[in-house]
């Protein structure tokens, strides 16, 4: 059976592990400090990293970034997206969350509408500052959304993995 874990580490703790066990999907992040992920978690598959995601909790609200993860044509992988996303709910509860969303393994368009299609947002601001919102807007167009987690999230989610 696999020794599967997440836990949280440095950014520079978390990219490097992505890399060294990664070689060939390479983790790159360029962000503006406005989008500043604080928090770092890695999964982990018998010792190996599967899987990356950040976040910044503002308080009433908070921050996602840097997800990655091995998909199911991988070695060890399948779930790992699902699990990241899991273990971030539990740490942030029921407030909203925003991310802007970049397809480093799909087509752009693709990403987006299953971010939409498992409950991302941009029509209600739930209580995130107009500023952010704003820069959201500017950096990534339409490519981003706010999410408030709900009872009918993670049964949806099984039919996007």
């Amino acid at each position: 059976m696999a020794d599967i874990e997440i836990k949280e580490v440095s950014q520079e703790d978390a990219i490097f592990m992505w890399n060294r066990d990664n070689p060939n999907d390479p983790f790159s992040r360029s962000a503006p400090s406005w989008y500043d992920i604080q928090n770092w978690l890695v999964r982990t598959n018998d010792g190996e990293v599967v899987g990356i995601a950040g976040y910044t909790d503002m308080g009433d609200y908070a921050i996602l970034g840097g997800m990655k993860a091995r998909g199911k044509d991988q070695p060890k992988g399948g779930g790992n997206w699902k699990a990241m996303l899991t273990y971030r709910k539990g740490k942030l509860g029921n407030k909203p969350k925003i991310a802007g969303f970049r397809a480093t393994k799909m087509p752009q368009d693709k990403w987006t509408a299953m971010n939409e299609k498992a409950g991302y947002q941009r029509e209600d601001m739930m209580g995130i500052p107009e500023e952010l919102v704003d820069k959201f807007r500017q950096r990534y167009g339409d490519d981003w959304g706010i999410m408030k987690n709900t009872s009918w999230f993670f049964p949806l989610m099984r039919g996007l993995i």
